[in-house]
């Protein structure tokens, strides 16, 4: 049963762009660097150069006033890559991501969805949490397809609504947004 306030939250879902020295810049920064380990961001200011190219976009998203989380995609005419996706933590596991990621696919239109997760793996000390997000994007209409994205030392699976994905298109739209800054493979 859905709530009368839950249909109000729903509703009132807001996106803004984020800007530098906005409050949005702001909120989206304080969530990047507490949400990602230091091994798994790029650097805070190539995000906020590509964010000017119409290479990628960074949005924040509001409930009314209040900040719920941020996705950071890169996008080419084939492909929406969602390379941070999230949801401050005080109010996970309300509905948020869905609704980010259901705004996600408005915007992408027919094009394909990608992201990448940590691989499931039974031995690493955040199994649990891999599975819980695994799961929560297969919910969200993303496969898991048997390819990987290493991003330097580290490797992640990829998750797509689109499992036949042009992965060298894939390789190049990524290389382009880190500006030979960190080596990227896609295999």
């Amino acid at each position: 049963m859905v709530t009368k306030t839950a249909l109000i939250k729903r509703d009132n879902l807001s996106q803004q762009k984020v800007r530098l020295f906005s409050k949005a810049y702001n909120d989206v920064k304080k969530l990047y660097l507490s949400a990602f380990p230091p091994n798994e961001r790029l650097p805070y200011f190539l995000l906020l150069v590509n964010s000017v190219r119409s290479l990628a976009k960074c949005y924040a998203y509001y409930d009314q006033e209040e900040f719920v989380g941020f996705a950071y995609i890169l996008e080419s005419k084939k492909q929406v890559f969602v390379l941070f996706l999230a949801v401050n933590e005080p109010i996970r596991s309300k509905g948020y991501g869905s609704m980010i990621l259901a705004k996600i696919r408005e915007y992408a239109q027919a094009r394909s969805l990608i992201l990448t997760i940590e691989p499931p793996d039974e031995e690493a000390p955040n199994s649990e949490q891999r599975k819980q997000r695994l799961a929560f994007y297969e919910r969200n209409g993303y496969q898991l397809i048997p390819h990987y994205y290493y991003e330097g030392q580290e490797r992640y699976q990829i998750l797509t609504t689109n499992p036949s994905i042009d992965l060298e298109h894939f390789q190049k739209l990524v290389k382009r947004a880190v500006l030979g800054l960190v080596p990227i493979v896609v295999q």
